[in-house]
Parts: C-alpha cells; structure tokens; sequence
C-alpha cells in the first residue's frame, strides 16, 4: 500500500485534479511540511518545494489514491519531480506521505509561492492543459501497463 500523498502546488486545485484522476478524490485533509516552503520553480507558474528551517509549507494530504492514479499522476508531473517520502503534520500529528520534490533545488533566495495568486492568475490555463493531456496520458499508462 502506498503512502498518502502530500500535494502543496497545483495539485491543491480540485477541478485540475478531478480531470487528472477522473475522478473526484475523498475530501483531502489540511496539512503542512515543516521545513519546507513553496517557492516558484524557475520560469513556471507552478512551485517547487524548498527547504527551509522554521517554515512549514501547506497544503493538503490525499489518502485514497490507487496505483494507477499515483502512475498518472507522476507523469503529469515529469521528470523535473520525484515522489519521495515527507514528514507532514496532519491536525497536531506527524504523518509520513510522499510528495513530489523538485530534482534541482531551488535558489535560496527565491520568494514564497501563493497558491492564491497562482490560482487567479493560472489555474484556467492549467485546468484547460489538464482537460487537453489527461485522457492522453490515461490511455499511454494503460498501453504500458502490464495486465
């Protein structure tokens, strides 16, 4: 069994992540990364995981995802991400879950990203990105898939 899946980025947005799964998830539940912080990966609207001691990056914890849903969604996030396990607080416990952490880490310096912002600014762009790939990478996964 795989462990839940901490999403702090675009993944938080419901509509995008329906069309993603096809689904809608079970309600996902509030929670943060200590150590971490959001920052904008470099040139994209969408954000990265930064370390950062005293901070805690939010977002939210999905915990019923099949395998398939966890393959699709590592394809739509790429190569510049792996799923690695995190410790997230969940209400005031820790949790382990996994969640997709940038291959090259961020600048220092660079700003917090707001998923606020994000959303007025880029998430019909990206919800109309999602509509156009996920049939696509469904119908890709099924066809590598062994049975």
């Amino acid at each position: 069994m795989s462990l839940p899946l901490f999403v702090y980025g675009t993944l938080r947005e419901p509509t995008l992540l329906a069309i993603l799964l096809g689904r809608r998830p079970a309600p996902p539940l509030p929670a943060v990364a200590p150590g971490w912080r959001a920052v904008p990966a470099p040139g994209k609207p969408w954000p990265i995981l930064a370390r950062a001691p005293g901070r805690a990056a939010e977002g939210l914890v999905l915990l019923d995802l099949t395998a398939f849903e966890t393959d699709l969604l590592d394809a739509w996030e790429g190569d510049a991400y792996r799923r690695l396990p995190l410790a997230v607080m969940i209400g005031e416990e820790l949790h382990e879950a996994e969640a997709y952490l940038p291959v090259v880490a961020p600048a220092g310096d660079a700003p917090d990203w707001s998923y606020g912002a994000w959303k007025e600014v880029h998430a019909a762009e990206a919800i109309a990105a999602a509509r156009a790939e996920a049939e696509e990478l469904r119908a890709h996964l099924i066809s590598i898939r062994p049975n």
